[in-house]
């Protein structure tokens, strides 16, 4: 009986030796009465961080409509960080209220989408699906 217990003893103390590594995709997000003052981390650029962006007319802008959950999102992700172009394009989050409504009117029903603004009030592009965005950008990149 006691060989028992002190092996018992053993094996959880060999259990809990571990090291647990956590990936996560967190971001801080602080706002104070509605506005927006810190957002720390994160790969997903929220409303007015994207006006501020298409304020500059001069150069073309890549917006990735994208989840977390989604397959096609999850592996365009992962090529362009392949590539090192994740820098060059700006993510915004499918699943955030202000986000629905721009797909909605923009008529995005799709995931992951692009949309290419062109420079100097060029117009804009819609490509969608990872396979489609990527062999845009290998053109553009």
């Amino acid at each position: 009986m006691k060989n028992s217990i002190v092996v018992l003893l053993f094996c959880l103390l060999m259990s809990c030796g571990g090291t647990q590594t956590f990936v996560t995709n967190t971001e801080r997000v602080v706002s104070y009465d509605g506005v927006v003052e810190v957002r720390d981390s994160g790969k997903y650029i929220d409303e007015n961080m994207l006006r501020e962006l298409v304020k500059d007319k001069s150069k073309a802008h890549y917006i990735i409509f994208s989840t977390d959950w989604c397959g096609g999102c999850v592996d365009l992700e992962k090529s362009l960080k392949s590539r090192g172009w994740e820098k060059k394009v700006k993510f915004i989050n499918f699943e955030e209220r202000w986000v629905e409504d721009l797909a909605r009117i923009m008529e995005i029903s799709a995931m992951p989408t692009m949309i290419v603004e062109l420079p100097n009030g060029g117009g804009t592009l819609k490509l969608e699906g990872p396979a489609e965005i990527m062999m845009y950008l290998v053109r553009k990149f």
